[in-house]
């Protein structure tokens, strides 16, 4: 999705370790932080109308890093498609969470995304 709507494109970055920092860094904020919030906290193991407000709560929560000047925020989390990629993201956790009845397996899924989007792709410039 994110290469259909000319999002970013694959570029695999050579330096390495800015990439082991972000890497590192990345399984506690966003990913294990966020899947608590939104997982644990916001979802719960049961109920479908609360773990789909916590989906909704965490698409939200990205564009509202941007205008709130967080740190970690881009423009990217204000683009709808990119916004679609967290919603699926957010329902793959989820569920995750759901079936699994820990917080471990949406944790990986989450830091596993957001490696691969920062150490395979490059953000297209210009949008």
């Amino acid at each position: 999705m994110g290469l259909s709507e000319n999002l970013f494109k694959f570029a695999l970055t050579d330096e390495l370790q800015a990439f082991a920092i972000v890497a590192v860094a990345a399984f506690f904020i966003p990913a294990l932080a966020e899947e608590m919030v939104f997982r644990v906290w916001l979802g719960g193991r049961t109920g479908w109308i609360r773990g789909g407000l916590a989906v909704t709560a965490f698409v939200l929560w990205h564009p509202a890093q941007v205008w709130l000047g967080l740190p970690m925020a881009q423009d990217l989390f204000l683009e709808p498609a990119f916004l679609a990629i967290t919603a699926l993201l957010g329902l793959a956790c989820t569920l995750a969470y759901r079936l699994s009845a820990s917080i471990w397996p949406p944790v990986l899924i989450h830091w596993i995304t957001v490696v691969l989007w920062k150490g395979l792709t490059a953000p297209v410039t210009g949008l």
